[in-house]
């Protein structure tokens, strides 16, 4: 067994104990809204999805305009992709929203091209 540093050990454990109570805090958030879960949205079907918005990325000026906003729910994440638009107003970091559409999975990850999106306070 290999000695690590004191305060190593600690930050891992924590750092566990903050992503879980993150997740936990988001999944209690939306729960009893009538939402799917990321984790369970079914492929090629209509979903209806709420998160916290984690991080945007927008295209560049001499690419085809487009925004893409990560949003997690505590279960998995989401990949909304709004092609034709290089910004929308409200869809920040830290912001919750509503997403719905319809989901299908590209390497490993559900996306939802063009969706529907309502704000949340």
């Amino acid at each position: 067994m290999s000695q690590s540093e004191p305060g190593e050990v600690n930050s891992i454990r924590v750092r566990s104990s903050i992503e879980q109570l993150d997740a936990a805090r988001l999944q209690e958030r939306f729960a009893g809204l009538g939402l799917t879960s990321i984790v369970e949205a079914a492929e090629r079907q209509p979903i209806r999805v709420a998160g916290e918005i984690r991080g945007t990325r927008h295209s560049g000026y001499e690419d085809p305009p487009l925004i893409a906003v990560t949003v997690d729910d505590g279960t998995g994440t989401v990949l909304a992709v709004f092609n034709g638009r290089r910004r929308i107003r409200g869809l920040d970091a830290g912001r919750t929203v509503i997403i719905e559409g319809v989901g299908r999975r590209e390497r490993e990850h559900l996306v939802i091209c063009n969706p529907a999106y309502t704000l949340l306070a």
